[in-house]
């Protein structure tokens, strides 16, 4: 799930980097296989949490709400720039949801 959550901050940067009146370079495709990996990691970390999490359902639901948004982030990414306006609303979603799950996973470990 760090790894996820990383890619998820990750993809922020690679944006704002493409994003930019002046940008250049290879950002933009470094923005889509960030998120390519970051959906496979957010796979995994589902599959864990599947496999070792079933009595933490909060997390376990949450992993997978976060997979899920990725997927469709993924794809709006793909349909082009007349998705851009959902596009970075859902980045923001996901980027609470990345942030909430390693924090609703430490309170969990408190007796």
């Amino acid at each position: 799930m760090g790894l996820t959550t990383l890619g998820v901050l990750l993809q922020g940067l690679w944006a704002g980097l493409f994003l930019r009146p002046d940008a250049g370079g290879p950002w933009y495709s470094v923005h889509q296989h960030g998120g390519e990996a970051t959906v496979t990691l957010a796979a995994l970390a589902t599959i864990a949490a599947a496999l070792w999490l079933r009595t933490r359902r909060d997390l376990l639901v949450g992993t997978a709400l976060l997979l899920v948004l990725l997927v469709a982030e993924y794809f709006l990414g793909r349909a082009g720039d007349g998705s851009l306006a959902l596009h970075l609303p859902l980045a923001l979603l996901i980027m609470a949801v990345a942030v909430w799950l390693p924090m609703a996973a430490r309170r969990g470990d408190r007796p």
